[in-house]
């Protein structure tokens, strides 16, 4: 690992509290919790912070099954990024929302691939392409992203267009001796095709131990529960590594 970086948590101070009267427990909503849509659920905004379109919003359908990047979390991401993302195809892999596509094109992407398999938050998706009337500049695809992925990362002949890469799967799937092996298939495959100039960032959460990403020169960042992993894949001395080359 390059470098490794995180937050002093406090520990909470201890309160008195008085005990509250017991209450009969509510009835839990149809489907939640097993990734089908809630129908009480309710939409809310979030915010892109950054950019030409900053201080736009995007639809969050109030699922269960989505789980949006913290704004804090979010800016923090795009302030290291920062000019790196001009310029870049960005690929949002495990979209929910699609906030992070909808960030990077903000921030100077010339254009950005979704790719979110359910249909509730694909069509949030579609609506809020409509209304930021990014039609030109936007790819929704309603897809599983290993399904797609080698298709999608694929360097094309004459086009050295650098990629960004978010990997922010569900949590769970980093630990998963199912889909672990996916993601890590996924990386290495940016690794060896991406352009120069390429980055990609990888979402987990504290409980996955980071040394099992693919070997890389990784930056590591630490954001309460939240690590970013950050890598520019295939540059050395500027230079795109062949398959075969070892350092």
């Amino acid at each position: 690992m390059a470098s490794t970086t995180g937050l002093a948590l406090i520990p909470p101070t201890k309160t008195t509290m008085k005990p509250k009267p017991k209450s009969k427990p509510k009835p839990k909503a149809k489907g939640k919790g097993k990734g089908k849509p809630d129908s009480k659920a309710k939409p809310t905004k979030l915010r892109i912070i950054g950019g030409d379109m900053g201080g736009r919003t995007v639809t969050y359908h109030g699922e269960e099954f989505t789980r949006p990047m913290r704004d804090s979390v979010r800016e923090n991401l795009f302030n290291i990024l920062g000019r790196g993302v001009r310029g870049t195809t960005a690929f949002d892999l495990f979209a929910g929302t699609g906030v992070l596509a909808f960030e990077a094109i903000s921030r100077g992407a010339i254009r950005a691939v979704a790719v979110e398999p359910m249909r509730p938050a694909a069509d949030q998706i579609r609506k809020t392409v409509e209304h930021l009337e990014l039609e030109s500049k936007f790819t929704l695809l309603t897809a599983d992203a290993f399904a797609v992925a080698d298709r999608l990362l694929t360097a094309t002949d004459g086009d050295d267009t650098p990629w960004v890469v978010f990997l922010s799967p569900p949590y769970r799937f980093w630990t998963d001796p199912e889909f672990f092996p996916k993601l890590s298939a996924i990386i290495t495959r940016v690794q060896r095709h991406a352009p120069p100039g390429s980055i990609l960032v990888a979402e987990t959460d504290y409980t996955f131990d980071l040394d099992l990403l693919p070997p890389g020169d990784w930056d590591i960042r630490a954001y309460g529960i939240t690590r970013l992993a950050f890598i520019e894949p295939g540059n050395h001395c500027g230079l795109n590594l062949p398959d075969s080359l070892s350092l």
